[in-house]
């Protein structure tokens, strides 16, 4: 299994709002910056977040990925809470 799929399992696997609020997740490696690139993405909105390699393996481990996780809760702020965008 690639180490993007992976990642993206564990961070839906860790934050159940992911799925609870129907956003799309996707990993990739940017060999530019040396960190994963993290997508979160409901319709036309979209957030990225860097994960640094070591932070992504604690992540895959079972770890929070605690600034992750701040990124998450602020995207939701921003487009969720409050709206239609993200019925449950």
């Amino acid at each position: 299994m690639r180490v993007g799929t992976q990642i993206t399992e564990k961070i839906i696997e860790l934050y159940p709002e992911i799925k609870k609020f129907n956003l799309d997740v996707t990993a990739e490696f940017s060999d530019e910056k040396n960190e994963w690139i993290i997508t979160l993405s409901k319709g036309k909105e979209t957030l990225q977040t860097h994960i640094k390699t070591g932070d992504a393996l604690k992540c895959i481990e079972g770890e929070k990925c605690v600034y992750f996780g701040n990124q998450l809760m602020g995207f939701i702020d921003a487009y969720c809470s409050g709206s239609d965008a993200c019925k449950i």
